[in-house]
């Protein structure tokens, strides 16, 4: 793994490659802990921990760490990176930063162009845009500013327009001056003092960034639509794959609930009930005991596998029924059990009989799976849908 220094070394080199041609006599320094104590004589890059500029920078500056405390005026441009930026003393160009703090305590001769958690500047700077979570003018500026924040507060005088987006709250401080328009986005109207001066007007648009209780039910009933629609297809598609891949299965199913009389239909039904309610009752017993623990792990994991299958052959039982009694036809095809799946999730928008009807087949379904897996493993008689 690379040390800490050899990196630092890698980001110096990239820095230099990617510099100016007026860079290649610029000063380049490195460390964890950097105090430039002596003034350079072309542009300046630095990297390190913590960075202290306390020397007159005569051309660019350009640095990057934890900690950037600039104590010395700057006669150019100014990069600065770092968790926490400090700005004490005057810049003459551009100054752009990117931060979890930053703060502009002299003013800025160029334009200002800030990405922060926290932005404050209290001195006056050029054209400005900044954004974070807090954002503060306290000295306005000497051309147009705009600015990005959840809390937005402005103060001082502006030369031009001022653009203000923000998710919370905007703050006009008392004694603002505005020479251009004030426009604004925000949840709420923000509260003008009557000393603020807009010279332009004022243009404020509303944002809620909330639903309404209007939208909040919009919203609610199309996500309980989707819902619906994804359990649908998803049930469409899982039937037909099912009834496609053992159409044996499927028939055996069809016939051995609905080919015989009434009486036997609902004996499976009644079986199918006493599964359902049995089974979780055994289980919870086996797991009281340590012995049973591991029957009980492998029983419920075979009963949650024949709920899901038999959900699927629910849709079959229910698209044979409808073939013999529309089409006259005692053959399952696979899009048989599919337009059953489709019958039965829309007979569940009924809300007492069609539950009913989903859980009478539900249960047979049970049942009748059951029956034909005791008569397959048990049986010496080799049924026509085995594999």
């Amino acid at each position: 793994m690379l040390s800490s220094t050899m990196m630092m070394r890698a980001l110096l080199f990239v820095v230099i490659l990617l510099a100016p041609a007026t860079g290649l006599a610029a000063s380049v320094e490195a460390g964890r802990s950097l105090v430039l104590s002596e003034s350079p004589e072309g542009n300046v890059y630095l990297m390190g921990g913590d960075i202290t500029v306390a020397a007159p920078i005569p051309a660019d500056l350009h640095a990057a760490a934890g900690t950037v405390a600039l104590t010395t005026p700057v006669a150019g441009d100014a990069a600065l990176m770092g968790g926490t930026v400090v700005v004490g003393r005057p810049v003459a160009g551009d100054l752009r930063i990117f931060g979890g703090k930053v703060e502009v305590r002299e003013a800025v001769t160029g334009d200002l162009f800030a990405i922060a958690g926290t932005v404050y500047v209290t001195a006056s700077v050029g054209d400005a845009w900044a954004a974070g979570s807090d954002v503060t003018f306290s000295a306005g500026s000497r051309g147009s500013a705009t600015a990005y924040g959840a809390t937005v507060t402005l103060g001082g005088e502006f030369a031009e327009d001022v653009e203000v987006t923000a998710t919370d709250t905007v703050v006009l401080l008392p004694g603002t001056v505005i020479r251009g328009k004030l426009r604004y986005n925000a949840p709420q109207e923000a509260s003008i003092p009557a000393s603020v001066t807009i010279d332009g007007g004022v243009e404020y648009t509303g944002t809620s960034y909330l639903p309404t209780a209007e939208e909040a039910q919009i919203f609610a009933l199309a996500g309980i639509l989707l819902f619906f629609l994804v359990r649908i297809l998803a049930g469409l598609i899982a039937v037909g794959i099912l009834a496609g891949l053992f159409p044996r299965f499927s028939q055996a199913v069809a016939d051995e609930a609905l080919s015989k009389n009434l009486m036997h239909f609902l004996l499976m039904t009644l079986l199918g009930f006493a599964i359902m309610v049995a089974t979780p009752a055994l289980v919870l017993i086996l797991l009281v005991t340590f012995a049973g623990a591991a029957i009980a792990f492998i029983m419920l994991s075979a009963y949650v596998l024949l709920m899901m299958v038999a959900y699927c052959f629910a849709a079959v039982i229910a698209g044979a029924l409808l073939a013999r009694a529309i089409a006259k036809r005692s053959r399952v095809l696979w899009r048989d059990a599919v337009f059953g799946m489709l019958a039965l999730s829309l007979v569940t928008f009924v809300p007492v009989a069609g539950w009913t009807v989903f859980l009478i087949l539900f249960a047979a379904s049970i049942g009748v799976i059951a029956s034909l897996f005791y008569r397959f493993s048990f049986s010496e008689e080799e049924d026509d849908w085995s594999i």
